[in-house]
């Protein structure tokens, strides 16, 4: 029997709650259609598809939703309960019930399959998993491993069945593609790589799309060979829209949704690594059937977020959230590493900004002490009896829990401090830039400055810088401070959809530019005679229930910065 039966149904749930709300408030209003509930089903039909009902239809439609999705919930449960206690005669009449209220639940076929294999019934465990696949069911890797399936893998129709999952998927990516193209016209960009399983809706030129087709390429194949046994069984969907067609704010710059194994970004950089890697995560826990704590899934994501592919690994470099982290430290105001690990989805979100640079950059800890994998490994193997990760922790170190934490706090604070500004005397290009699609774009030229002078203009979007993408305005901080004031540098830009090279020579950065900015004294008239007392905020400080996320903490990605 499938394990995805045995993990929480309101994840899945909020999962599915957040994709409808997300995609109600696209330029033109657009929704998932209902999935069979299951914590790790795939979506089945369309991903975005036009709604015909009026909100309060779609209110009504979404209690029911909730109400059948309870109701299974709790069927599940007396399901799970009669398999492990090998009541089998009580299992059907259950399965029936399931199949009655979600009748295309590729979850509820498949633990039918694993019913009738348990009783021998192996013909029946064949159509059922036939059923499972046809409805959505990509999980292989799992389906091999699952003893429950012992009987049904020995007969001749299971041979079959990776032929009908493969056709069903390329047709299910086939549809999704469809869906896409209805959904954001043709001036998009749309591809299906059917060897990696990702589909595309790009606003991206046929440059760019190629360009990160690579890099996500060869992100994957990274991580399947260091960290991730369990590839993609079901497509991907990655969509990076039109600034006219995002509807999630300025402050957010993508996500990545379960239930429709959907990754949508604002930019092709840093954001667009971090959902990926939840991605590949949750292909690789559904291979395991195991569902893996939001420490995990955001550690990962976090310490990938900012990385490079040298020689064929993912190598996570150094991003402002060391600062950060660092600050709280010195504050003695960090969450406990035991607490943290036993966070639930919304206490994790209580304090996003220490919980996420504390779980990026102990993941960079286990990274730099090459324990990583060999953690991993521990934990998905001992994931039965410790999920928290506290016992694998334990075991590949061979310390108790708060010697690992006084070890690790040690190396935070030893780090060097990441550059979030150029500093004073340092090498300067003379620009004013902000985020762009795929780089970073000139905002404002300092007259006389090095950009200035080989002819660059606002509007134009550095690319590269020598040998170095530059896709974050942070990347191309640290080329330039890695330079002297006249050295000259190769620059690849874009201007008018057509790209270019350009040689520009360094300047000092401005002494203007070092200076503080003063405040304006207040008249003596007005100005207060002395000032009230404040209030230090608590560590912690407590907030309203947070609404689920699943990708960092809001970033501003409109922010000028100068390089």
């Amino acid at each position: 029997m499938t394990r995805t039966v045995r993990s929480a149904w309101p994840l899945m749930a909020a999962c599915m709650m957040m994709l409808s709300v997300a995609c109600l408030t696209w330029s033109a209003p657009a929704k998932p259609r209902p999935a069979a509930p299951a914590a790790t089903k795939p979506a089945t039909g369309d991903i975005l598809v036009t709604p015909t009902t009026s909100p309060a239809e779609r209110a009504r439609q979404r209690r029911q939703f909730f109400q059948k999705a309870r109701k299974v919930a709790a069927l599940n449960r007396r399901l799970t309960a009669y398999f492990k206690a090998e009541q089998f005669d009580k299992c059907e009449p259950l399965i029936k019930q399931i199949i009655e209220i979600a009748p295309k639940s590729p979850i509820a076929w498949y633990n039918y399959a694993c019913y009738f294999s348990r009783v021998g019934q192996g013909d029946k465990a064949i159509e059922s998993l036939t059923k499972a696949i046809e409805h959505g069911y990509s999980s292989f890797g799992y389906l091999e491993r699952d003893p429950d399936l012992e009987a049904a893998r020995k007969l001749p129709g299971y041979k079959k069945l990776r032929t009908l999952q493969d056709r069903v998927q390329r047709e299910r990516a086939s549809k999704v593609r469809d869906a896409l193209v209805e959904q954001f016209g043709q001036d998009y960009a749309y591809e299906i790589d059917h060897d990696h399983r990702m589909v595309f809706a790009t606003n991206v030129d046929s440059q760019t799309l190629s360009e990160m087709k690579q890099r996500l390429t060869a992100y994957a194949m990274a991580q399947w060979k260091d960290l991730f046994e369990n590839t993609f069984e079901k497509y991907l969907t990655i969509v990076i829209p039109k600034k006219e067609d995002w509807r999630w704010g300025p402050t957010v710059g993508g996500f990545y949704s379960r239930a429709s194994n959907m990754l949508i970004a604002r930019t092709v950089g840093l954001t667009l690594v971090h959902e990926f890697t939840h991605a590949l995560h949750r292909a690789d826990q559904e291979g395991f059937g195991q569902s893996h704590p939001i420490w995990m899934t955001e550690g990962l994501a976090t310490l990938f977020e900012s990385s490079r592919i040298v020689d064929g690994h993912a190598l996570p470099a150094p991003n402002s959230r060391l600062n950060a982290l660092q600050r709280l430290l010195r504050r003695k105001d960090q969450i406990p590493l035991a607490e943290l690990i036993r966070a639930s989805q919304p206490k994790f979100m209580q304090n996003p900004t220490a919980s996420y640079s504390e779980v990026r950059y102990f993941m960079m800890y286990l990274h730099s002490k090459g324990m990583l994998r060999k953690w991993y490994d521990a934990y998905v193997e001992g994931y039965d009896s410790d999920r928290t990760g506290r016992a694998a922790l334990e075991k590949v170190f061979g310390k108790k829990l708060d010697k690992i934490e006084a070890d690790w706090h040690k190396w935070v604070m030893d780090q060097k401090p990441a550059l979030t500004r150029l500093p004073p005397d340092s090498a300067y290009i003379g620009i004013q830039l902000a985020q762009a699609i795929d780089g970073v774009e000139i905002i404002r030229i300092v007259p006389g400055g090095g950009a200035d002078k080989a002819g660059l203009k606002p509007g134009d979007v550095i690319l590269q810088v020598d040998d170095v993408r530059t896709i974050e305005p942070a990347q191309l901080m640290n080329v330039v401070n890695a330079h002297d004031a006249g050295d000259k540098v190769k620059i690849r830009y874009r201007r008018d959809g057509k790209y270019e090279f350009v040689t520009v020579t360094l300047t000092k950065m401005p002494a203007a530019r070092r200076l503080p900015r003063r405040r304006r004294p207040r008249p003596a008239a007005t100005a207060p005679a002395t000032r009230p007392a404040t209030t230090a905020p608590s560590s912690r400080p407590a907030v309203g229930p947070p609404k689920r996320r699943t990708l960092p903490p809001p970033r501003k990605t409109g922010r000028k910065k100068a390089a």
